[in-house]
């Protein structure tokens, strides 16, 4: 037998938390109503828009003088003021302690459909990785319809169903989407299953994991858990009804080739996701909405959000949106900023003192008659990215100037190698490594001043 669990079966208090171990004993403001316009509509108004603009009040663009002025892609760095310094010392402190800890520092990297199927989380994920130890791909869903996953492959048994916060109706009572804004649910009774298979394609590092954690919330009925190492039988578990979040965890010698868990219940409870990570080290999870212009933090419920934040030890967020907004044509964006200005305030209330860094916007271009074009308002979208980020007391990655600036997605996408799709929109898998290296070496551009410094203080 190849698998080792660590703690004995049983539950565990955790505040109003349970903590269960399996061994193999046991074997409506303006705010919504412009999100309501903008992403929820196949053609915008552009009247309302003026309307809507006219209502708020013009802001000046960020103040220069509180940010970092970037120098050129010799001189990656963020741009912050100075109340996101002790944030970012904080996490250098804990991502440098991860691996002789025995913590899992998490890093959430959300973002739209330029982040999905992992094109630059899995090279943030490897860096981070490579240089502070580490291993798996992170936390993923029960089901995967749209296999947004490349670094591991998810197949499933059973009658599954994703619900999204971002998905309309919205059929999840109370909003308890969870962390990710997504949750799943199995057509009950009957057994349905997840399979966890090595993705082929995965870089080395993802595709060892020796920890799994499954998070799982109102359970109506009793849930029957049985887990599989290949086609061996490793615990059976029968929880009972609870409301609050249920954790099983699994841990392994070695990283298992194919790992199911099948689930039976009369009555399906929510299944809000599992991990897949080292004992200890950096974790990266990638967290890809399609068609959003913002996380939608602001309509998922925030005592899950936080309940399941006080589980998952996370040092970073990384937000990446905005190439949705692209489409909408407006005289300023201040209607943007703040929107995204009201997610960053969800995070500093549901997880306080974890740094945020916004990657703004990179360009994008449109054809039209043969002739390709960037546009011109990408400048403005990006500035409201940078406006929000800054005031939040957050730090900010312009990867528009960083890439080119205007007409750079054309250079991107006609070069040679080519680095984005023939649509100018999206980054293609080269692109998306060479996007990752950048925000990762903003990141990190600190990290030995700050360190430094910190010994000498000491």
């Amino acid at each position: 037998m190849c698998i080792s669990v660590l703690f004995p079966s049983g539950v565990i208090p955790l505040g109003n938390q349970k903590l269960r171990w399996v061994s193999l004993k046991d074997t409506k403001n303006l705010f919504y109503k412009e999100e309501t316009i903008i992403e929820n509509s196949p053609s915008v108004n552009l009247d309302t828009l003026i309307v809507l603009k006219d209502t708020i009040e013009a802001t000046e663009l960020v103040d220069s003088s509180l940010i970092h002025k970037f120098k050129g892609e010799e001189d990656l760095q963020l741009e912050y003021s100075d109340e996101f310094k002790p944030l970012l010392q904080s996490f250098y402190s804990k991502i440098l302690t991860a691996n002789s800890s025995g913590k899992v520092i998490r890093v959430l990297h959300f973002g739209d459909s330029q982040i999905e199927g992992d094109r630059i989380t899995r090279y943030l994920r490897a860096s981070f990785q490579k240089d502070f130890g580490g291993t798996g791909p992170g936390f993923i869903p029960l089901y995967d319809p749209h296999k947004h996953f490349s670094s591991v492959w998810i197949s499933n048994t059973g009658d599954w169903k994703e619900h999204a916060v971002y998905k309309y109706p919205r059929e999840i009572p109370n909003n308890e989407y969870g962390l990710v804004g997504k949750v799943n649910t199995i057509k009950s009774p009957g057994w349905a299953s997840i399979k966890v298979s090595t993705a082929p394609s995965a870089l080395p590092s993802a595709k060892e994991y020796y920890h799994s954690r499954m998070f799982v919330k109102n359970i109506e009925s009793p849930l029957l858990v049985d887990a599989y190492w290949g086609n061996t039988l490793i615990s059976s578990d029968s929880l009972k009804q609870e409301s609050d979040i249920t954790e099983i965890n699994w841990s392994f010698k070695q990283t298992p080739k194919r790992f199911t868990v099948k689930l039976n219940a009369s009555d399906s409870p929510l299944f809000l996701g599992m991990t897949l990570d080292s004992l200890s080290g950096i974790a990266v999870d990638n967290i890809a909405m399609r068609g959003q212009s913002t996380p939608r933090l602001d309509k998922t419920n925030k005592e899950l959000f936080k309940a399941m934040a006080s589980h998952l030890d996370i040092g970073m967020i990384i937000l990446q949106y905005g190439t949705n907004m692209v489409p909408t044509v407006a005289k300023n964006y201040h209607f943007y900023y703040r929107m995204l200005y009201k997610q960053l305030l969800t995070l500093k209330e549901t997880i306080p003192n974890v740094p945020v860094v916004i990657v703004g916007v990179g360009d994008v271009a449109f054809e039209d008659e043969g002739s390709v074009s960037s546009y011109s308002h990408v400048y403005d979208i990006k500035e409201a990215q940078k406006k929000a980020a800054v005031e939040a007391g957050f730090a900010f990655f312009d990867l528009y100037e960083v890439m080119g600036g205007k007409g750079a997605i054309i250079k991107w996408a006609n070069g040679v190698p080519h680095l984005a799709m023939s649509d100018y929109t999206h980054f293609n898998k080269r692109g998306g490594e060479k996007v990752a290296e950048w925000i990762y070496k903003s990141i990190m551009s600190d990290f030995s001043r700050m360190n430094s410094q910190t010994i000498v203080n000491e």
